[in-house]
């Protein structure tokens, strides 16, 4: 894709997200390759499925600088941006969904104050990369904080531990999950799936449990 393709491509995303119910509001954020390098960022404080593919920054992922902004005054690269650097400094993905689609809330609240809710016997576990439907995947969750950029230390942590080293996504306590994937295909199949995952996970949780 060409970096006006992939600009496209985002903020359709972002409209998908929202129709899906997954964003509202002005949360969430994406993020995709730019051309030689760095990332595409939707901005913050605004409404993501209103987003125009001249709106979204250019930053750096090792500095998290602004190499490119657009010409729209008032806008601010996303509150997700120092998050989003880290993951594609430290897993090599070029894109990363947020969400704050109640599926990954409630599939938090299973971890019932533990750090990780593991999912199991499921034929979509084959969307993730690296996995088949015969396996166990543990999806880390980390402690929510008031602000984006203090989550850094928790999903630092969490990305580093060897018991997540297989996963494309980090469910955050109360708030939402944060996905990647090594380019965007691989982000959106993986959004998909993840929520999917979520949603078959605490139903069946709730079923056995009578609730």
């Amino acid at each position: 894709m060409t970096e006006q393709e992939t600009r496209r491509f985002l903020v359709e995303q972002l409209r998908v997200l929202y129709a899906r119910g997954w964003i509202s509001g002005t949360g969430g954020g994406i993020c995709g390759p730019a051309d030689g390098g760095g990332l595409l960022v939707a901005p913050t404080g605004v409404h993501k499925e209103l987003v125009e593919p001249d709106e979204l920054f250019t930053v750096d992922h090792h500095t998290e600088a602004v190499v490119v902004a657009p010409e729209r005054p008032g806008l601010r690269p996303s509150e997700c941006t120092p998050i989003f650097t880290l993951i594609a400094r430290e897993r090599g993905a070029t894109s990363v969904v947020h969400t704050h689609a109640l599926s990954a809330v409630l599939f938090g609240d299973l971890a019932e104050g533990g750090d990780a809710v593991t999912v199991e016997r499921l034929e979509m576990l084959k969307g993730i990369r690296g996995f088949a439907n015969t396996e166990q995947h543990a999806i880390p969750v980390i402690r929510n904080t008031p602000r984006e950029i203090e989550l850094v230390g928790n999903m630092a942590a969490a990305i580093a531990d060897p018991r997540f080293a297989r996963t494309f996504a980090v469910v955050v306590e109360d708030h939402g999950v944060y996905v990647w994937g090594a380019d965007i295909w691989e982000a959106k199949r993986h959004t998909e799936t993840y929520h999917y995952l979520f949603e078959a996970t605490v139903a069946r949780r709730s079923r056995r449990t009578g609730g």
